[in-house]
């Protein structure tokens, strides 16, 4: 008999490194500014996170979120939810630099719309040589489609959002620690909401 176990998690907003769209694909972290967004047009409310295991090979961390339409007129939105395990390199406020002596920040990465080739750059050192890396930006803006209707997602009241991510048992596990919120504007691709929010389990 599969086995199921479910625990819930407290969760803690903290900032995100902003993009610009300037830089559409050649996206540098290290560069880029310590910045939370929000929308006036619609509010992110309710996260939840619930931990799964279904069976030996791994566990599952499912989020879910309301998406609140202020306006009178609907809405359309791209979105994105990534997960993370990152090491301990978030700044204690917006006004500090993290650290950036590890170049491996992200240890375990999963994203909805599943799809990791989206939010896969190359790096290159001062020496010339690249490597894969990744970010918390996605290349394509129109991958955060409604997967039931190849549209954008559409907010005429209110939209409960769920999003679920495998981490796979391996010999130096990292469960995720990080839920990454991108929601963007359907007409222009703007990226118009983002929130990182850290998950840790209860004591019990």
């Amino acid at each position: 008999m599969k086995r199921f176990l479910t625990s819930f998690f407290v969760i803690i907003p903290i900032v995100l490194f902003s993009q610009d769209k300037s830089s559409e694909v050649k996206l540098d972290i290290k560069k880029k500014p310590v910045l939370s967004l929000s929308s006036k047009v619609f509010k992110v409310k309710n996260i939840n996170f619930a931990r799964f295991q279904y069976d030996i090979a791994g566990e599952y961390l499912e989020t879910s979120f309301q998406i609140e339409n202020l306006t009178n007129t609907p809405i359309e939105l791209y979105a994105f939810v990534v997960a993370t395990y990152e090491k301990e390199y978030i700044p204690k406020s917006s006004f500090e630099s993290p650290d950036l002596e590890d170049k491996i920040l992200i240890k375990n990465i999963k994203a909805y719309p599943d799809d990791l080739t989206n939010f896969e750059y190359t790096e290159t050192d001062e020496k010339g040589v690249s490597q894969k890396v990744y970010q918390k930006y996605p290349k394509n803006i129109k991958a955060g489609m409604d997967q039931d209707t190849g549209k954008p997602y559409v907010i005429n009241d209110m939209m409960i959002f769920r999003a679920r991510h495998f981490s796979k048992y391996v010999k130096n596990y990292y469960f995720f620690n990080t839920i990454t919120v991108l929601l963007f504007d359907a007409d222009d691709e703007k990226l118009v909401f983002s929130q990182n929010y850290i998950v840790r389990p209860i004591k019990r």
